[in-house]
């Protein structure tokens, strides 16, 4: 009776066993359904207004990237902008909208990568102006010295980094003006001006023309920077990134209702995508390192190609001149190449010693002086066109320096001892026409754009520097100010040459660009 009983109990476990294992065969377990959905990603923007606009302007974008991409988005405004980076570390952020630059900042500190940059208008470029009142006696940048200042939207780069540019480069700083104010808002800053409570402020263009008939007048317009940008975090994998940059150049094709519902509403004129590189921002860290020298990580980054450059001009008007060698360098030997534009030539040199960088750029004469054991001469470049590439001593009109025997006992200002053009060329012709050098007190000032801006506010009583100079800087000055007391021959064009270890194919296709010599560097 009990051998029954236990044989029948047995025999009804199996069964309920049996049972059960059929129906989790048939039924799949809900972890199972669970784990084949993708994790959502999340997109960040920054903060340029208030968080509840910010999230609402980017909501369109949102739902259409879900959609698209087949995936759940998760959309955040950022609190502050030095935030961001801890947040794409912690895989807390997946794609940003950032400014030229956060981008740049961002760079320095962890992968990321452009995905596209707005189009506003047409055009995935801007550019700010410094902006007067109509009937205002400022006619030129280097009068607004001791002036008044206001700034709107002061930490993007069309409202503080372009304007502060434009100021530096005939020698202003905020220190230059009686008094400086930031508004955090550019219709705010010209109305101000508008108002008579401040002489000057700089804004990005459109701001302007957004203000129908208004009393205003530009005095000066900023060098074009590439626009906002949106940003993926590198983790993500080349496929889907591949697959959100695909989807979001997309939209240029969508009709223009459907678009401006969707993406419209980020900034005023927003009307689509371009792709965004990593180079096209490179203007951009020249201007921010313009701003902060001595103050800025390195400039060398692992893995980069880099053009080192003598620095004797203004960065920012050396990119611009140098844009369209690095596009052919780019074009023709598919390395992608950064500008990088050292402190001073002590510093450039340093770097040439050290074996930083690719390519060197650099007066024909340093060169000559300073050899690198296995640098290589690839061949000249035109820096500057040449009628304009002269050696020029220059004096201010109202001064004390009449003519050449005067500069006796002055203070003369000059780029740098080591400079072709800045010194070395003007003392040779000097000599030959038997003016004494030993009485001459030499103030070394940087770069060109220094020495006559120290001339022309009476810091120093001449200088040595370029006739390019004077006349890319005519508009930023009024040059009956400035006179010229003597000019040297011609000077030599610049070279290029390579360090040890770069490829001679590369070598070889940066000589052949060299020696067809069928462009020249923009003139301003």
């Amino acid at each position: 009776m009990n051998c029954y009983n236990k044989d029948m109990n047995l025999n009804i476990f199996q069964k309920f066993f049996l049972f059960w294992m059929a129906l989790c065969w048939i039924i799949p377990t809900p972890v199972r359904a669970v784990s084949s959905s993708p994790a959502p990603l999340h997109m960040l923007v920054i903060p340029m207004e208030t968080p509840s606009r910010m999230y609402k302007d980017f909501l369109p974008l949102k739902h259409y990237l879900g959609k698209k991409l087949n995936r759940s988005i998760e959309l955040d405004v950022a609190r502050k902008n030095s935030g961001i980076a801890t947040l794409f570390r912690e895989k807390k952020t997946d794609i940003a909208f950032v400014c030229p630059t956060l981008y740049c900042d961002l760079t320095q500190v962890i992968s990321v990568v452009p995905l596209v940059k707005l189009r506003i208008n047409g055009s995935d470029q801007y550019r700010s102006v410094l902006v007067v009142r109509k009937d205002s006696p400022i006619k030129r940048t280097a009068d607004l010295i001791n002036r008044t200042l206001v700034y709107g939207r002061y930490k993007c780069p069309g409202s503080g980094l372009l304007p502060r540019i434009m100021l530096q480069r005939v020698g202003l700083s905020d220190s230059n003006f009686f008094e400086v104010v930031k508004l955090g808002n550019d219709e705010s800053a010209l109305l101000a001006v508008m108002a008579r409570m401040f002489d000057v402020t700089g804004v990005p263009e459109m701001a302007v023309r957004s203000l129908a008939g208004n009393s205003l007048r530009i005095i000066r317009y900023s060098k074009p920077i590439p626009q906002y940008l949106f940003v993926a975090r590198s983790g993500l994998g080349k496929d889907l990134i591949s697959r959100i940059r695909k989807v979001m150049l997309g939209l240029n094709q969508a009709p223009d209702r459907k678009r401006k519902a969707l993406i419209g509403g980020i900034e005023k004129g927003v009307d689509g995508f371009s792709l965004a590189h990593d180079s096209d921002y490179d203007i951009v860290r020249v201007l921010i390192k313009s701003l902060n020298r001595g103050n800025v990580r390195s400039s060398f980054r692992k893995g980069e190609h880099t053009l080192v450059v003598e620095p004797l001009y203004y960065g920012a008007d050396f990119f611009w001149r140098l844009k369209p060698l690095l596009s052919r360098l780019r074009m023709e030997t598919g390395w992608n190449y950064h500008l990088r534009i050292p402190e001073s030539i002590d510093a450039f040199l340093k770097i040439k010693k050290q074996g930083k960088g690719d390519l060197y750029l650099q007066e024909s004469d340093l060169l000559a002086r300073f050899r690198i054991p296995g640098n290589e001469l690839l061949g000249p470049l035109a820096v500057v066109s040449p009628a304009m590439n002269v050696g020029v001593i220059i004096a201010a009109s109202s001064g004390k320096v009449k003519d050449l025997r005067d500069l006796q006992g002055k203070r003369i200002g000059v780029p740098s001892r080591l400079s072709e053009g800045g010194y070395i060329a003007q003392t040779r012709w000097l000599r030959k026409r038997g003016i004494p050098q030993d009485a001459i007190r030499l103030v070394s000032l940087g770069t060109y754009e220094n020495v006559l801006m120290s001339v022309y506010r009476g810091k120093v009583d001449a200088g040595y520097l370029t006739l390019d100079t004077l006349q890319r800087l005519k508009k930023d000055l009024q040059p009956k100010r400035i006179v010229i007391l003597g000019r040297t021959p011609p000077l030599k064009d610049w070279v290029i040459s390579a360090r040890k270890n770069v490829p001679d194919f590369v070598k070889n296709k940066i000589r052949k660009i060299l020696a067809r010599q069928d462009f020249y560097p923009p003139r301003n």
